[in-house]
């Protein structure tokens, strides 16, 4: 007896036959779609724009009316930042096949790549009328309404996207950027936090900080090692005690690992914590023993430990901040 992964095979082979039976027109077609297709997504996945722009470019040549190689020849082109002409093949492969919401999304790629936003904000309005869950449409009017400065239209594109793809970064970022601009500052925290949580190194994430931190919120911070910016979430403890969270050891293994690759100078812990003075030495260390455990190149005398009992005041943007118990990295010569 046939499983049916076969029967499948051998009622498309039938279809197949009566269709080349039909038409030979058919199957050319289906191959062609099928081979442009392959090639074409091949050359975007493997980032190789010159091959695929040159491959496509004969495509359009040999097949003037296929609106798949147009519209591969375009998104090319675009990674080759002609967006003028990427915008010609672009039009002509959305006017091929007008039902397909992925060309008006790239020609509102292409648009806005000329500067015409009204026209590309117009483009992914058509594509989002296609199909109203298109992911990168809603991401990208996103955008194009915060350049607008129309910031609740583009909460809107963001919020709608982010329920089909949570992470998508540049959705999570601006959606916390905006609430900032619109002073909506307990969603803001909220936004920044979800932001870094998915996102906890590079400059978007240490620009993130420093807004979080203008919250009044702490739970990440940047630290400035040596030459390098580090972004941490808060090293924590467990309450009333010296004795670290599991939930800081990741933390606490980059700051080693930066420390560590620098191979000069003194890594300073300082503890604050506010008319504790006993319980902030404790931690400060606690820190400094958990570092030579884990990192046995670095010496003893390479980190220097100081306590507080006071907040940890600091000032980010101008904005005077306070900080009642709080673990503070620096690099010493």
């Amino acid at each position: 007896m046939m499983n049916s992964v076969l029967k499948t095979f051998v009622v498309s082979v039938g279809v197949l036959s009566i269709a080349t039976a039909m038409s030979g027109c058919i199957v050319q077609n289906l191959g062609q779609t099928v081979e442009q297709t392959v090639k074409g997504d091949y050359f975007l996945q493997s980032d190789q724009p010159k091959r695929g722009r040159e491959s496509f470019r004969v495509e359009v040549e040999e097949n003037p009316d296929s609106h798949l190689a147009h519209y591969y020849y375009g998104r090319f082109l675009l990674q080759g930042e002609e967006p003028e002409l990427a915008l010609n093949h672009l039009s002509r492969a959305q006017a091929l096949s007008p039902e397909k919401a992925e060309y008006q999304f790239w020609l509102g790629v292409a648009y806005g790549a000329t500067g015409n936003i009204d026209k590309e904000e117009a483009c992914y309005r058509a594509a989002l009328d296609l199909d109203k869950n298109h992911l990168q449409t809603l991401i990208y009017l996103g955008h194009n309404q915060f350049a607008q400065k129309q910031y609740i239209d583009a909460l809107h594109y963001y919020y709608q996207a982010l329920d089909i793809w949570p992470s998508s970064p540049s959705a999570l970022y601006n959606r916390a950027l905006i609430l900032h601009i619109l002073g909506r500052t307990p969603e803001e925290r909220v936004a920044w936090l979800d932001y870094l949580e998915r996102y906890p190194s590079g400059a978007k994430a240490r620009q993130a900080a420093d807004y979080v931190n203008m919250t009044g919120d702490f739970n990440f911070r940047n630290h400035i090692v040596g030459a390098t910016v580090v972004t941490l979430e808060k090293i924590r403890f467990e309450p009333f005690t010296a004795e670290l969270s599991s939930a800081s050891y990741d933390s606490l293994h980059v700051i080693g690992e930066v420390f560590q690759d620098m191979q000069r100078g003194t890594l300073q812990v300082v503890v604050f914590q506010k008319n504790n003075k006993a319980l902030a030495k404790d931690r400060a260390l606690a820190v400094r023993r958990f570092l030579l455990a884990e990192f046995p190149q670095i010496k003893t005398g390479q980190i220097g430990v100081s306590w507080f009992a006071e907040p940890q005041r600091l000032s980010i943007n101008k904005k005077k901040l306070s900080i009642d118990e709080s673990v503070n990295f620096f690099v010493t010569e």
